[in-house]
């Protein structure tokens, strides 16, 4: 069994690290992130900046394997060109992940968030 990865912990560094990027306006939407089909977090993003978890309807979702993530958190994936390629299955609003990817692909904020083993 994988243990949660997109716990609301690791949301908040998310928020908190991206706080001081450059505000990229309407890139923004709400996205669910998780290991296979199961939903660990939703998030809202706006402007390019995570702002921690969201209530709001997911226009978007991103479903990890363990590979993916392991990769990822390694700085060995780049998200868009997996999601690009087909092999990132990730399903929703194209605005939606892109605003979700081209955040998580930025490496100066995810190298330092919460890394727990899958």
């Amino acid at each position: 069994m994988t243990s949660a990865v997109f716990t609301d912990e690791w949301g908040q560094a998310l928020a908190e690290a991206s706080g001081g990027r450059e505000a990229i306006p309407g890139l923004s939407g709400v996205i669910d992130l998780g290991i296979g089909k199961t939903v660990q977090a939703r998030l809202s993003i706006v402007d390019g900046r995570a702002i921690g978890s969201s209530e709001e309807e997911a226009g978007g979702h991103i479903p990890f394997t363990g590979a993916q993530l392991e990769a990822w958190q390694n700085g060995e994936l780049n998200l868009t060109q997996a999601y690009t390629k087909g092999d990132l299955k990730a399903t929703g609003k194209t605005g939606h992940l892109l605003a979700a990817l081209e955040l998580l692909d930025d490496r100066s904020i995810v190298d330092g968030l919460p890394r727990p083993s899958v």
